[in-house]
Protein backbone atom coordinates (compact mmCIF):
# COMPACT_ATOMS: atom_id res chain seq x y z
CA UNK A 1 0.00 0.00 0.00
CA UNK A 2 1.52 3.56 -0.83
CA UNK A 3 0.38 6.66 0.34
CA UNK A 4 1.00 10.19 0.02
CA UNK A 5 0.60 13.50 2.15
CA UNK A 6 -2.29 14.67 0.79
CA UNK A 7 -5.80 14.67 2.31
CA UNK A 8 -8.30 13.61 0.50
CA UNK A 9 -11.81 13.89 2.07
CA UNK A 10 -13.60 10.55 1.57
CA UNK A 11 -17.04 8.75 2.07
CA UNK A 12 -16.98 5.22 2.68
CA UNK A 13 -20.83 3.48 2.91
CA UNK A 14 -21.43 0.13 4.68
CA UNK A 15 -18.66 0.75 7.27
CA UNK A 16 -19.90 -1.41 10.41
CA UNK A 17 -18.01 -4.29 9.30
CA UNK A 18 -16.07 -6.28 6.91
CA UNK A 19 -14.17 -4.30 3.52
CA UNK A 20 -16.07 -1.07 4.54
CA UNK A 21 -14.46 -1.23 8.33
CA UNK A 22 -11.29 -2.07 6.96
CA UNK A 23 -11.12 0.27 4.20
CA UNK A 24 -11.98 3.06 6.45
CA UNK A 25 -9.41 2.54 8.68
CA UNK A 26 -6.56 2.05 5.93
CA UNK A 27 -7.44 5.38 4.17
CA UNK A 28 -7.79 7.18 7.38
CA UNK A 29 -4.29 5.60 8.29
CA UNK A 30 -3.05 7.12 5.61
CA UNK A 31 -3.85 10.59 6.55
CA UNK A 32 -7.23 11.11 4.52
CA UNK A 33 -10.12 12.67 5.95
CA UNK A 34 -12.66 9.69 5.93
CA UNK A 35 -16.58 10.22 6.92
CA UNK A 36 -17.00 6.21 7.59
CA UNK A 37 -21.09 5.99 7.35
CA UNK A 38 -23.59 2.90 8.25
CA UNK A 39 -27.28 2.87 8.90
CA UNK A 40 -28.90 2.78 12.24
CA UNK A 41 -25.96 4.45 14.26
CA UNK A 42 -27.88 4.81 17.42
CA UNK A 43 -29.67 1.44 16.66
CA UNK A 44 -28.49 -1.72 15.83
CA UNK A 45 -24.81 -0.52 14.13
CA UNK A 46 -24.72 1.97 17.44
CA UNK A 47 -21.86 -0.86 19.46
CA UNK A 48 -19.93 -0.65 15.60
CA UNK A 49 -20.29 3.16 15.24
CA UNK A 50 -18.82 3.75 18.97
CA UNK A 51 -15.81 0.82 18.17
CA UNK A 52 -14.87 2.89 14.84
CA UNK A 53 -15.13 6.18 16.93
CA UNK A 54 -12.90 5.22 19.19
CA UNK A 55 -10.44 3.46 17.33
CA UNK A 56 -10.18 6.70 15.45
CA UNK A 57 -9.63 8.78 18.88
CA UNK A 58 -6.97 6.40 19.70
CA UNK A 59 -5.08 6.68 16.55
CA UNK A 60 -5.17 9.95 16.21
CA UNK A 61 -6.67 9.86 12.63
CA UNK A 62 -9.30 12.08 10.98
CA UNK A 63 -12.50 9.74 11.02
CA UNK A 64 -16.12 10.64 11.64
CA UNK A 65 -19.02 8.25 11.72
CA UNK A 66 -22.01 8.98 10.36
CA UNK A 67 -25.54 8.10 9.79
CA UNK A 68 -26.13 7.27 5.82
CA UNK A 69 -28.88 4.22 4.66
CA UNK A 70 -27.97 3.63 1.07
CA UNK A 71 -31.75 3.02 0.38
CA UNK A 72 -33.30 6.28 2.12
CA UNK A 73 -32.66 9.26 -0.51
CA UNK A 74 -33.21 11.32 2.67
CA UNK A 75 -30.63 9.93 4.44
CA UNK A 76 -28.32 10.35 1.85
CA UNK A 77 -28.52 13.60 0.98
CA UNK A 78 -28.57 14.41 4.68
CA UNK A 79 -24.45 12.34 4.68
CA UNK A 80 -23.55 14.46 1.70
CA UNK A 81 -24.84 17.68 2.90
CA UNK A 82 -23.18 17.41 6.20
CA UNK A 83 -19.91 16.27 4.80
CA UNK A 84 -19.85 19.21 2.08
CA UNK A 85 -20.66 21.44 4.78
CA UNK A 86 -18.06 20.04 7.00
CA UNK A 87 -15.45 19.45 4.28
CA UNK A 88 -16.11 22.06 1.88
CA UNK A 89 -15.99 19.26 -0.81
CA UNK A 90 -16.11 14.95 -1.40
CA UNK A 91 -12.83 13.67 -3.01
CA UNK A 92 -13.82 10.48 -3.21
CA UNK A 93 -16.67 8.02 -2.58
CA UNK A 94 -16.46 4.01 -1.86
CA UNK A 95 -19.80 2.65 -2.68
CA UNK A 96 -19.15 -0.61 -0.48
CA UNK A 97 -22.60 -0.91 1.43
CA UNK A 98 -23.99 -4.45 0.26
CA UNK A 99 -26.23 -7.58 1.18
CA UNK A 100 -25.26 -11.01 -0.03
CA UNK A 101 -27.53 -13.98 -0.76
CA UNK A 102 -27.29 -17.79 -1.37
CA UNK A 103 -29.97 -20.04 -1.87
CA UNK A 104 -32.40 -21.42 -5.14
CA UNK A 105 -33.59 -18.51 -6.83
CA UNK A 106 -36.70 -19.69 -7.16
CA UNK A 107 -37.66 -19.90 -3.59
CA UNK A 108 -36.62 -15.70 -3.03
CA UNK A 109 -39.74 -13.50 -3.01
CA UNK A 110 -39.52 -11.01 -5.85
CA UNK A 111 -39.32 -8.34 -2.55
CA UNK A 112 -36.40 -10.14 -1.71
CA UNK A 113 -34.95 -9.60 -4.90
CA UNK A 114 -35.75 -6.05 -4.74
CA UNK A 115 -34.32 -5.60 -1.37
CA UNK A 116 -30.61 -6.53 -2.71
CA UNK A 117 -31.48 -4.58 -5.87
CA UNK A 118 -32.06 -1.23 -3.63
CA UNK A 119 -28.85 -2.06 -1.46
CA UNK A 120 -26.09 -3.53 -3.99
CA UNK A 121 -26.97 -1.28 -7.28
CA UNK A 122 -29.82 1.42 -6.72
CA UNK A 123 -28.37 2.42 -3.15
CA UNK A 124 -24.82 2.95 -5.27
CA UNK A 125 -26.49 4.62 -7.61
CA UNK A 126 -28.06 7.43 -5.34
CA UNK A 127 -24.67 8.04 -3.63
CA UNK A 128 -23.41 9.17 -7.04
CA UNK A 129 -26.50 11.36 -7.65
CA UNK A 130 -26.29 13.16 -4.50
CA UNK A 131 -21.86 13.69 -4.69
CA UNK A 132 -21.95 14.17 -8.48
CA UNK A 133 -23.08 17.95 -8.93
CA UNK A 134 -20.58 19.26 -6.42
CA UNK A 135 -17.92 16.82 -8.31
CA UNK A 136 -18.58 18.07 -11.83
CA UNK A 137 -18.41 21.60 -10.72
CA UNK A 138 -15.39 20.98 -9.23
CA UNK A 139 -13.87 19.11 -12.41
CA UNK A 140 -12.36 16.07 -9.78
CA UNK A 141 -13.49 13.31 -8.33
CA UNK A 142 -13.38 9.71 -8.07
CA UNK A 143 -15.89 7.01 -7.36
CA UNK A 144 -15.07 3.76 -6.21
CA UNK A 145 -17.43 0.74 -6.76
CA UNK A 146 -16.92 -2.88 -4.71
CA UNK A 147 -18.73 -5.30 -6.88
CA UNK A 148 -17.82 -8.79 -7.17
CA UNK A 149 -16.10 -11.08 -9.30
CA UNK A 150 -19.49 -12.62 -9.27
CA UNK A 151 -20.83 -9.68 -10.42
CA UNK A 152 -18.62 -10.78 -13.56
CA UNK A 153 -19.44 -14.34 -13.89
CA UNK A 154 -22.49 -16.43 -12.80
CA UNK A 155 -21.82 -19.03 -10.00
CA UNK A 156 -24.25 -21.41 -8.40
CA UNK A 157 -27.07 -20.20 -6.13
CA UNK A 158 -26.16 -16.39 -6.34
CA UNK A 159 -28.46 -14.80 -8.88
CA UNK A 160 -29.78 -11.90 -6.95
CA UNK A 161 -26.65 -10.77 -5.65
CA UNK A 162 -24.89 -11.32 -9.10
CA UNK A 163 -27.54 -9.69 -11.02
CA UNK A 164 -27.40 -6.38 -8.22
CA UNK A 165 -23.67 -6.54 -8.97
CA UNK A 166 -23.72 -6.51 -12.93
CA UNK A 167 -26.22 -4.11 -12.58
CA UNK A 168 -23.65 -1.66 -10.42
CA UNK A 169 -21.34 -2.54 -12.70
CA UNK A 170 -23.09 -1.30 -16.06
CA UNK A 171 -24.02 2.00 -13.51
CA UNK A 172 -20.87 2.34 -12.89
CA UNK A 173 -19.12 1.37 -16.27
CA UNK A 174 -21.93 4.27 -18.09
CA UNK A 175 -20.40 6.80 -15.59
CA UNK A 176 -16.49 6.14 -16.10
CA UNK A 177 -17.83 7.34 -19.92
CA UNK A 178 -20.09 10.32 -19.26
CA UNK A 179 -18.10 11.47 -16.68
CA UNK A 180 -14.33 11.69 -18.75
CA UNK A 181 -15.00 15.10 -19.94
CA UNK A 182 -15.93 16.70 -16.04
CA UNK A 183 -12.64 15.28 -15.18
CA UNK A 184 -14.25 12.75 -12.43
CA UNK A 185 -13.62 9.12 -12.45
CA UNK A 186 -15.73 6.07 -12.38
CA UNK A 187 -14.03 2.33 -10.85
CA UNK A 188 -14.86 -0.99 -10.05
CA UNK A 189 -13.35 -3.21 -7.21
CA UNK A 190 -14.08 -7.03 -8.11
CA UNK A 191 -13.04 -9.16 -4.89
CA UNK A 192 -13.00 -12.96 -4.44
CA UNK A 193 -14.05 -14.90 -1.77
CA UNK A 194 -13.40 -13.62 1.55
CA UNK A 195 -14.06 -14.41 5.19
CA UNK A 196 -15.86 -11.23 6.64
CA UNK A 197 -19.28 -10.17 8.38
CA UNK A 198 -20.73 -10.39 5.57
CA UNK A 199 -20.98 -14.02 4.40
CA UNK A 200 -21.68 -14.87 8.17
CA UNK A 201 -25.12 -13.05 7.17
CA UNK A 202 -26.59 -13.92 3.53
CA UNK A 203 -29.66 -13.86 3.20
CA UNK A 204 -31.50 -17.16 2.28
CA UNK A 205 -34.97 -17.61 0.31
CA UNK A 206 -38.04 -16.94 2.39
CA UNK A 207 -40.08 -19.62 0.30
CA UNK A 208 -38.71 -22.87 1.89
CA UNK A 209 -41.55 -24.58 0.17
CA UNK A 210 -40.01 -24.46 -3.14
CA UNK A 211 -36.85 -24.63 -2.28
CA UNK A 212 -37.71 -28.21 -0.61
CA UNK A 213 -38.95 -29.66 -3.95
CA UNK A 214 -35.73 -29.15 -5.24
CA UNK A 215 -34.74 -31.78 -3.53
CA UNK A 216 -31.30 -32.45 -2.91
CA UNK A 217 -29.92 -29.69 -5.26
CA UNK A 218 -31.90 -27.09 -2.65
CA UNK A 219 -29.54 -28.43 0.38
CA UNK A 220 -26.65 -27.43 -2.06
CA UNK A 221 -26.26 -23.96 -1.46
CA UNK A 222 -25.71 -24.13 2.06
CA UNK A 223 -23.19 -27.06 1.95
CA UNK A 224 -21.16 -25.37 -0.91
CA UNK A 225 -20.95 -22.27 1.49
CA UNK A 226 -20.55 -24.20 4.57
CA UNK A 227 -17.18 -25.75 2.65
CA UNK A 228 -15.84 -22.81 1.16
CA UNK A 229 -15.75 -21.04 4.77
CA UNK A 230 -14.43 -23.25 6.10
CA UNK A 231 -11.34 -23.15 3.09
CA UNK A 232 -11.40 -19.65 3.64
CA UNK A 233 -10.98 -20.18 7.63
CA UNK A 234 -7.55 -22.13 6.95
CA UNK A 235 -4.09 -20.96 7.63
CA UNK A 236 -2.72 -18.27 5.19
CA UNK A 237 -6.65 -17.90 3.57
CA UNK A 238 -7.66 -14.47 1.83
CA UNK A 239 -7.23 -11.77 4.17
CA UNK A 240 -9.90 -9.12 3.61
CA UNK A 241 -7.31 -6.11 4.31
CA UNK A 242 -6.05 -7.14 0.84
CA UNK A 243 -9.26 -5.56 -0.46
CA UNK A 244 -9.25 -2.19 1.54
CA UNK A 245 -4.98 -1.97 0.86
CA UNK A 246 -6.40 -2.12 -3.26
CA UNK A 247 -9.05 0.78 -2.75
CA UNK A 248 -6.53 2.87 -0.81
CA UNK A 249 -3.60 2.24 -3.69
CA UNK A 250 -6.35 3.17 -6.30
CA UNK A 251 -7.14 6.30 -4.36
CA UNK A 252 -3.35 7.06 -4.70
CA UNK A 253 -2.91 6.77 -8.09
CA UNK A 254 -2.67 9.80 -10.23
CA UNK A 255 -6.22 10.83 -12.25
CA UNK A 256 -6.43 8.87 -15.19
CA UNK A 257 -4.38 6.18 -14.04
CA UNK A 258 -7.02 4.27 -12.52
CA UNK A 259 -8.29 0.99 -14.64
CA UNK A 260 -11.72 0.72 -15.20
CA UNK A 261 -12.10 -2.82 -13.37
CA UNK A 262 -9.57 -4.38 -10.68
CA UNK A 263 -9.65 -7.91 -9.71
CA UNK A 264 -8.28 -8.73 -6.04
CA UNK A 265 -7.93 -12.03 -4.63
CA UNK A 266 -7.57 -15.71 -5.43
CA UNK A 267 -10.47 -17.62 -4.47
CA UNK A 268 -13.78 -17.75 -7.12
CA UNK A 269 -12.01 -15.23 -9.35
CA UNK A 270 -10.42 -17.54 -11.80
CA UNK A 271 -11.46 -16.54 -15.21
CA UNK A 272 -12.45 -13.54 -14.38
CA UNK A 273 -9.22 -11.37 -15.18
CA UNK A 274 -9.23 -12.71 -18.56
CA UNK A 275 -13.04 -12.21 -19.31
CA UNK A 276 -12.37 -8.43 -18.69
CA UNK A 277 -9.39 -8.20 -20.67
CA UNK A 278 -11.54 -9.88 -23.49
CA UNK A 279 -14.47 -7.53 -22.66
CA UNK A 280 -12.69 -4.22 -22.78
CA UNK A 281 -11.30 -5.19 -26.48
CA UNK A 282 -14.76 -6.57 -27.26
CA UNK A 283 -16.31 -3.11 -26.01
CA UNK A 284 -13.22 -1.41 -28.05
CA UNK A 285 -14.43 -2.58 -30.95
CA UNK A 286 -18.46 -1.65 -30.31
CA UNK A 287 -17.52 1.74 -29.74
CA UNK A 288 -15.45 2.32 -32.51
CA UNK A 289 -18.20 0.65 -34.70
CA UNK A 290 -20.43 3.16 -33.27
CA UNK A 291 -18.31 5.92 -33.70
CA UNK A 292 -17.80 6.64 -30.24
CA UNK A 293 -14.19 5.57 -29.20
Amino acid sequence: MTTTNTQRTILVTGTSSGFGKLTAQTLARAGNRVYASMRAIEGKNQSAATELSNWAAEEGVTLEVIELDVTDATSIDTAVSHILGAAGQIDVVVNNAGTGNVGILEGYTIDQVRQIFETNAFGALQVDKAVLPSMRERGSGLLIHVSSATGRVIVPFVAPYSAAKMALEGFAEELSFELAGFGVESIIVEPGGYPTDAFAKLVGPEDTTVVEAYGDLGRQPEQMFAAMGEQMAQPGGPNPQEIADAICNLVELPAGQRPLRTVVGDMVTAGVEALNEQYAKSKQELLTSLGAA
